[in-house]
C-alpha cells in the first residue's frame, strides 16, 4: 500500500477479490480502480482491455511472468517485495526426566493406573 501511497498521494481502498479483476484483489484510489493485486494469469485474457490501465501486482518473478504472457504487452506488472520473519530456532529436546508421549497418553486414559 506505500508503493501506491508514494505514487498516487493518498492511502487506497482494498477490496475483496473479484472475478471483474481476473481473481485478484482489486485497489481504488479515490473509488476508482488503480491496481490488482496477484490477479489469476488464465483469467487475465478475457478481461485485457478491462485491466490494461491498472498496474498489476504479483507475488513473485515467476508469477510476474505468468501473468505478463496473458496481459497487454504494454502492461505495468509490479513484484510485491515481502520480507518474511526467520523460521524460529527449533526448541531443544526435552530433559532425560521430562514424561514421554507414551507415558502421557497412558495417563491421559488412566492406564498407567491398571
Amino acid at each position: 500500500m506505500e508503493f501506491i501511497h508514494h505514487e498516487a498521494g493518498v492511502y487506497p481502498q482494498v477490496t475483496e477479490g473479484d472475478p471483474k479483476f481476473a481473481m485478484g484483489v482489486p485497489v481504488l484510489v479515490h473509488g476508482r480502480p488503480y491496481a490488482v493485486i496477484c490477479p489469476v494469469a488464465s483469467r487475465i485474457p478475457a478481461l485485457r482491455d478491462r485491466l490494461a490501465p491498472l498496474i498489476l501486482f504479483a507475488a513473485s518473478p515467476r508469477e510476474r511472468d505468468r501473468i505478463a504472457a496473458q496481459a497487454s504487452p504494454s502492461q505495468r506488472i509490479e513484484v510485491i517485495a515481502v520480507d518474511l520473519p526467520l523460521a524460529p530456532a527449533v526448541p531443544p529436546a526435552r530433559n532425560a526426566g521430562g514424561i514421554t508421549i507414551k507415558a502421557a497418553v497412558n495417563r491421559m486414559l488412566g492406564l498407567d493406573r491398571m
